[in-house]
């Protein structure tokens, strides 16, 4: 029998279990010397669930608990537990994590012994990519049913669990790492006498910017802070904030009250509760990959798409996780192979992300197109520069290829960096976006521009965005102007096909082709028509509703509709990838729900009537009134 009073023996036990068996040696050492047994006989109630939350999790050293998550006051019948916890298991932490109050109950279903956790120790061990990993399985397990209100996703304000931590800009770097200290925090917020904003100091700012330079502590503290602050507002979605951090690789992310003062401050550990755990750790994962490991990790991106969809995660969640993954392995292989060419230097060059990835719009059967946009060299000659190209097309090559290894593939159509087209100086970037504006009739301009205004920057100069640029001044050239609404309202919301099929005259309807794609490119030409960048189809409806083709009742129905459509279509897709089927855009009628079939048919009649209205009023004006 084990003899758990040994701290070797609670050591051994702990590396056996994640997820412990993720953290350092030393800091496993420690957790098992602050930690205290208890035992409790059988029918004992560990947790009674309705007084003040726990601050301590516990380890099931030997014996079973019985786990209820969302506990009354009556208590619930065995046969009724959530969740049975047995030898090396974990309860108590995810309370703790999202501060919830009150939950769980936790009673003794046989004689248990118990390691209960100190207080720090819940954090330490889910920051860690295997304790993300063990969150994110943990979560994936089947639940009870929940409300609607409990499904509804949190906003940033929600996620804060604490006032921040602040100081005034005439402290010095010692008072600042004290006041952290002080208050077992990883960043202190700088701010002024106004509570406006100035920066932030985290850990690793101190690291960085004091000890690994041997920079005097009595330095003031704004000259180690990073600045500006990174801030969303407390109505943010945290979806959208937490995709937010994964792109920039952020830590902290300030959440500001409606006076734009610093209400607090969330961090990674604190999306371990969202249901996209796993995808700081998968971050890491893959910026450390070996070129040997990546095609486990993209099985395992794959896996986002049913993983997120069986625990409620919104569609527009789901797709950013994957896109930002998608990119992430992108950058991994082009520093993989970059060494392979040393005609090209890690400054040489920008690669543009384009298509649904860039649009954070992702689902299972999606590709990934891209460009590469070659920096100018002043004064180098014209076999210099394709010397550079060919080095950064054989690159581009390369870079696709791993990422097919990887089960990532590739456009079809060849919208790729490793053809000529789309591997350009920014001076023949810009020179061509010049012409395709000017002349948007020839060598296929309509095309490549919205390809290319979809472009975002995912290696190299990530502000250059020479297309979107010119693009961004298209209500000064009507006639492109035109066309290009014209090309927007091409692609039609085929009504008549979904009749035919809801009919019983057909069988199947691809729900891309004829009902997202329309909205998608009306929502590119809106944005553009105000000079807009944004890149999302929802954020471009938004940025460019309240115009007198597109007035803000049909921008709204189109993002109702086109949120409709993608829910649907990564339905499908996820049900596909159940079946062992390759995930498509074409849906079989006859297999989809009355409920499913008539917002089908919705959407796509509203989607019709939006487009046949804005081509009639295109008719009566001037590009000049718009």
């Amino acid at each position: 029998m084990t003899d758990f009073s040994d701290l070797g023996e609670l050591f051994a036990f702990l590396s056996g279990h994640a997820p412990f068996d993720g953290l350092p040696d030393d800091v496993r050492a420690r957790l098992a010397a602050e930690s205290t047994i208890s035992e409790f006989a059988e029918g004992a109630t560990i947790l009674d669930g309705l007084s003040a939350s726990p601050d301590h999790a516990f380890v099931v050293l030997s014996g079973r608990v019985g786990v209820w998550n969302f506990p009354t006051a009556v208590p619930g019948e065995a046969r009724d537990v959530d969740e049975v916890v047995g030898p090396g298991g974990v309860f108590g932490y995810v309370v703790i994590l999202v501060g919830a109050k009150g939950g769980p109950r936790a009673v003794a279903l046989s004689d248990v012994t118990l390691l209960r956790l100190p207080a720090w120790a819940v954090g330490d061990m889910f920051s860690t990519p295997a304790g993300a990993a063990f969150l994110a399985t943990e979560l994936a397990k089947p639940t009870t049913a929940v409300s609607a209100e409990e499904v509804r996703e949190r906003t940033a304000g929600e996620i804060v669990r604490r006032a921040p931590v602040v100081c005034p800009p005439t402290v010095t770097v010692q008072e600042a790492a004290t006041a952290m200290t002080e208050a077992k925090s990883g960043y202190i917020v700088v701010e002024n006498a106004a509570r406006e904003p100035l920066g932030i100091v985290t850990d690793h700012d101190l690291r960085a910017r004091v000890i690994s330079v041997g920079r005097p502590v009595t330095d003031p503290v704004t000259a180690v802070m990073t600045a500006p602050l990174a801030a969303v507002p407390e109505s943010a979605l945290s979806s959208d904030v937490l995709i937010e951090m994964l792109d920039r690789k952020l830590h902290y992310m300030a959440v500001l009250d409606e006076h734009a003062a610093v209400r607090g401050v969330v961090q990674d550990v604190d999306f371990l509760t969202v249901p996209t755990t796993s995808t700081f750790a998968l971050q890491r994962r893959i910026e450390r990959a070996s070129a040997a490991e990546l095609p486990e990790i993209g099985a395992t991106i794959r896996e986002i798409f049913p993983v997120l969809w069986g625990q409620q995660a919104p569609v527009r969640h789901i797709s950013g996780v994957a896109a930002v993954a998608i990119e992430a392995m992108v950058r991994r292989c082009i520093e993989l192979e970059l060494p392979v060419h040393p005609e090209l230097r890690e400054g040489d060059f920008t690669w543009l992300s384009l298509g649904s990835v860039s649009r954070r719009e992702v689902v299972p059967s999606s590709d990934v197109d891209s460009a590469i946009i070659l920096r100018d060299l002043p004064g180098a000659s014209p076999e210099e520069i394709e010397v550079r190209r060919s080095a950064a097309l054989a690159l581009a090559a390369a870079v696709h290829g791993r990422l097919e290894e990887c089960g990532i593939p590739s456009d079809t159509n060849g919208a790729v960096a490793a053809q000529p087209r789309f591997c350009r100086t920014e001076a023949e970037w810009l020179y061509a976006a010049g012409e395709w504006i000017e002349a948007p009739l020839s060598n296929n301009a309509m095309m490549m521009a919205s390809l290319l205004v979809d472009g975002r920057p995912v290696w190299g100069d990530l502000t250059l965005q020479p297309v979107a640029g010119v693009y961004q001044h298209l209500s000064e050239h009507p006639r492109a102007f035109m066309l290009m609404l014209r090309e927007a309202l091409t692609a039609k919301a085929r009504l008549r096909s979904v009749r035919d099929v809801i009919s019983l005259r057909g069988g199947t309807f691809d729900i891309k082709a004829h009902a997202l794609v329309p909205v998608v490119n009306i929502a590119r030409w809106a944005a553009l028509s105000r000079g807009s960048t944004k890149l999302q189809t929802r954020n471009r409806l938004a940025a460019g509703a309240d115009s007198p083709v597109l007035p803000d009742d049909s921008a709204e129905v189109l993002r109702e509709a086109f949120s409709i459509l993608e829910r649907l279509r990564l339905e499908h897709q996820v049900e596909q990838m159940a079946a062992g089927r390759t995930p498509g855009d074409v849906l079989s009628i006859r297999r989809m729900s009355s409920l499913d079939r008539g917002l089908l048919e919705q959407c796509v009649r509203q989607v019709a009537a939006v487009q046949r209205r804005m081509a009639n009023l295109a008719q009566y004006l001037d590009a000049g009134e718009w």
